[in-house]
């Protein structure tokens, strides 16, 4: 603590910053809560998955095809080396000559049904071409949106916490000048009383918990140099003076 003289008053600002530190801590936290970028970074996130689902449903289609173009390969291969067998005057039995044709044929019988099948993986290759093309647009879009909200969420909670750091800077000035002993008594109220450990008496009226006191409590408390306690919610009271008005315009900017 430094050696700046206290008055009662401080009481009532270290309330005010706490309570302004309070609502600007909950505020923050409502943005990093905020339900519309909750809902859109789930849809972001499915829209990614279903993305990745159509691309892996490609490549395991890619993979058919490839391996069906090979083995048409290989079986065209085989033709080819059996077609050149049959030319090269080589073979003269004519079993022999009947089997090579046969099998040929029955090769390129073989070959039809692969080239048929791998058609039809062609078709379902381009059709999720289309898929991954509409999904990606689409998760494209909910990307931009989820950014550029993220984007104001992240502006609004640095202006937030620009003043939040503003009231703490306030509360650590204020408390510096509170005896210990009185710190101790105010955060003792504070912790019983919902936060809220001092208010104002004005009149009758006790501002922190708006009820009004007996005309004789109220004259029990005439000093604006002693803490009062209110008989309605037992905090910590101090007379309103004029003061007061500047400290809440203060504590309002």
């Amino acid at each position: 603590m430094n050696n700046t003289i206290f008055s009662l008053t401080d009481l009532y600002c270290l309330q005010l910053a706490e309570n302004k530190i309070r609502f600007y801590e909950r505020e923050i936290q409502k943005l990093k809560d905020d339900e519309d970028l909750k809902n859109r970074a789930e849809e972001l996130r499915e829209a990614e998955t279903a993305l990745e689902g159509l691309r892996k449903t490609r490549h395991d289609l890619e993979s058919q095809r490839k391996k069906l173009e090979d083995e048409i390969s290989l079986k065209n291969e085989k033709i080819k080396k059996n077609e050149q067998k049959l030319s090269s005057g080589t073979i003269t039995s004519s079993k022999e000559i009947i089997s090579l044709n046969e099998e040929i044929e029955s090769i390129k019988k073989i070959n039809t049904e692969l080239e048929n099948n791998m058609l039809e993986i062609m078709i379902k290759i381009d059709d999720i071409d289309e898929e991954i093309k509409a999904q990606k647009e689409k998760k494209e879009k909910i990307e931009a949106y989820v950014k550029k909200l993220s984007d104001e969420i992240d502006e609004k909670i640095a202006a937030e916490e620009k003043v939040l750091n503003k009231y703490k800077d306030k509360k650590q000035e204020v408390a510096s000048r509170i005896p210990e002993a009185q710190t101790d008594k105010f955060n003792e109220v504070a912790e019983k009383r919902g936060g809220v450990a001092i208010g104002i008496l004005k009149e009758k009226l006790c501002l922190a918990c708006n009820m009004e006191m007996s005309m004789m409590e109220a004259m029990n408390m005439s000093s604006d140099d002693l803490i009062y306690r209110c008989p309605n919610c037992k905090r910590m009271l101090i007379r309103y003076r004029p003061e007061i008005d500047r400290i809440n315009e203060e504590y309002n900017e």
